[in-house]
C-alpha cells in the first residue's frame, strides 16, 4: 500500500525531527483550535475513542498501576498521538496513558494531532507504532505484523523495512502465530520464553506441543532442557499418557533406512535429522541410499520462509570462511 505520508518509518516519518521537535515539545497549547495539524495540545480525555487497529491485548495490572502513581506525580510527560473524527478525536498511539490518566483523575491529557484522512492509512501508521514498542509481548508484535501482511498488503520484507528489524526476525515472530492457543497464551503472559515456543515449533503436531509445554509449566524447563525433551519426543524416546504425564520408551529410528544400512548408522543418522530441523526451525529429512550415500530434503512454507533458509545458508557460510 502505497501513501504520501511517509509510513515506512512509524510515526517518526510524520513528526518533525530536530530542533522544530524540540519547540513542539515544549509548547503544548491549552486548547485544541480544531483546525491546526502537527500540534500538541490539552484535550478531553472523554472524547477519546480507543484506536480500533491497537495491537496490544493485555495490560499489565502492576505496569499501569505504576504509570498512574508517575502521572500522579509528574503528569503525562509523553503526549499522546491522535486524529481529530467528528466529535472527538481517536487515538493512535498511547492507550496505556489514557487508561492511567483516567484513573489518576485527569480530565484532559497532552495530544499531538496527526491529519490521517483514510482509515487504510490510519491501519498502517497505528499497527507500525504500536508494534515498534519495546513492552508489547512477542505474540502481540506477531498479531501485528501479520495484520500488516494481511490488511495493508505487505510483504514479509516491507513489514521489516517499516517496523526496523530484519527480515528473519519478522518470520521467526510470525512462526510463533503457528502455534496452539495454549502455547501462544504462555508466551503471551510469560509463563514460557519465545526460546521455549521456537523448540514447541519442531514438532508437528498440536498434541505433542501442547503436553511439551505442560512439562515445561511442570517442571520449569529450561529452554535446553526443553530442547532435550523435544528431541526425545521426535525420536520416540518420549510419549505422553492421556492424562498429559511423559513415558520414556525406547528409541525409534524416525526415517525407514534401506535394508543394507547399518542399524547403528540409521540411529545415528536419525540424530542428525532431528539436529537439523532444530537448526533450520523446519521439517527436514535425510533420505538414505546407502551407509554413506543419501540426500537431505528441507521443507519451507512460503517464499519468505525459503528466503529465511537462505538467509541462514549465508550465516552458515560466512562462520566456516
Amino acid at each position: 500500500m502505497k501513501s504520501a505520508l511517509g509510513l515506512g518509518k512509524g510515526l517518526n516519518a510524520l513528526i518533525p525531527s530536530g530542533s522544530h521537535q524540540s519547540t513542539r515539545t515544549h509548547q503544548t497549547l491549552n486548547t485544541d483550535d480544531g483546525a491546526s495539524v502537527g500540534i500538541t495540545a490539552y484535550i478531553d480525555i472523554s472524547k477519546v475513542r480507543p484506536n480500533p487497529f491497537q495491537p496490544r491485548q493485555t495490560f499489565d495490572p502492576d505496569a499501569l498501576a505504576d504509570l498512574v502513581g508517575s502521572i500522579k506525580e509528574r503528569g503525562v510527560i509523553q503526549p499522546i498521538t491522535v486524529r481529530r473524527m467528528e466529535n472527538g478525536y481517536e487515538l493512535i498511539a498511547g492507550e496505556r496513558r489514557v487508561r492511567a490518566s483516567i484513573e489518576a483523575g485527569l480530565t484532559k491529557i497532552p495530544a499531538y494531532i496527526l491529519d490521517v484522512e483514510s482509515d487504510a492509512d490510519m491501519l498502517e501508521i497505528a499497527l507500525i507504532e504500536n508494534v515498534q514498542r519495546e513492552n508489547l509481548n512477542p505474540i502481540e508484535v506477531a498479531l501485528g505484523y501479520q495484520r500488516l501482511i494481511d490488511e495493508c498488503k505487505l510483504t514479509q520484507e516491507d513489514v521489516a523495512e517499516k517496523v526496523g528489524k530484519d527480515r528473519t526476525t519478522v518470520t521467526n515472530l510470525l512462526r510463533l502465530l503457528r502455534l496452539p492457543a495454549a502455547v501462544q497464551d504462555a508466551v503471551r503472559y510469560k509463563k514460557i520464553s519465545t526460546g521455549h515456543a521456537r523448540t514447541i515449533l519442531s514438532l508437528p503436531d498440536a498434541p505433542n506441543q501442547i503436553a511439551v509445554l505442560d512439562e515445561i509449566m511442570k517442571n520449569d524447563l529450561s529452554v535446553r532442557k526443553t530442547e532435550v525433551l523435544v528431541k526425545d519426543v521426535e525420536l520416540g524416546r518420549v510419549t505422553f499418557n492421556e492424562d498429559g504425564t511423559a513415558q520414556s520408551k525406547r528409541p525409534a529410528v524416525q526415517f525407514k533406512p534401506p535394508a543394507n544400512v547399518d542399524p547403528e548408522v540409521a540411529a545415528m543418522l536419525g540424530e542428525i535429522e532431528i539436529r537439523l530441523r532444530h537448526v533450520f526451525s523446519t521439517q527436514v529429512r535425510v533420505r538414505t541410499k546407502t551407509s554413506s550415500t543419501g540426500s537431505i530434503e528441507i521443507d519451507y512454507y512460503s517464499l519468505e520462509e525459503l528466503e529465511r533458509l537462505l538467509d541462514l545458508f549465508a550465516v552458515i557460510e560466512k562462520s566456516d570462511m
